[in-house]
């Protein structure tokens, strides 16, 4: 019985969800906690998932678009300053080489991180505004995506939809609105 599941079970998920918290904000990365907890991969990130779920659904419902901006914008600050800091550090006659390298490196990467903030932000925003799920909007978009299906038009019926159209033009050319 010890793989069956059940409300009896939810104070021990319940403590094991609040130790992957506290790892995660301790900075463990997810294959040690996992280790650690001696827990699946599956469960894992179905626990994970969990453990953010709330957290997402507050953002989603308190977190107004300007402030989402506002906070975009003060993280692009943040970074770009370390960035600075980093590269005036750099200029230090007594800085070893190796650490110098390694600035450079770490400097690129706030660089990329502050690209990823404009590439990814206006994505991010647009999920908050994402279409309702319907006919029209395929899984994962977050827009209107239409699909048509390709009909085969035979010989016959293109010649006849030629000829309609041509009716359709003379019958214009033959009746022209006269205007006063």
């Amino acid at each position: 019985m010890a793989g069956l599941r059940g409300p009896y079970k939810l104070p021990e998920r319940m403590r094991t969800m609040q130790e992957i918290y506290k790892l995660i904000i301790d900075g463990y990365p997810y294959n040690k906690i996992m280790q650690q907890l001696q827990i699946s991969e599956r469960t894992f990130y179905r626990y994970l998932d969990a453990i953010f779920a709330n957290d997402r659904r507050l953002l989603s419902e308190n977190v107004t678009d300007d402030e989402f901006l506002n906070q975009m914008a003060i993280c692009k600050d943040r970074l770009l300053e370390q960035r600075r800091d980093l590269m005036e550090m750099i200029k230090e006659p007594e800085v070893d080489n190796d650490t110098k390298i390694k600035a450079h490196h770490l400097g690129a990467e706030i660089a990329a991180a502050v690209f990823r903030i404009y590439e990814s932000g206006p994505g991010l925003l647009s999920q908050r505004h994402a279409f309702p799920r319907t006919s029209l909007t395929g899984p994962g978009t977050t827009g209107t995506r239409l699909v048509l299906k390709k009909k085969t038009i035979t010989e016959e019926e293109l010649d006849e939809l030629e000829e309609k159209q041509q009716e359709a033009w003379l019958t214009r050319v033959d009746d022209p609105e006269e205007e006063e």
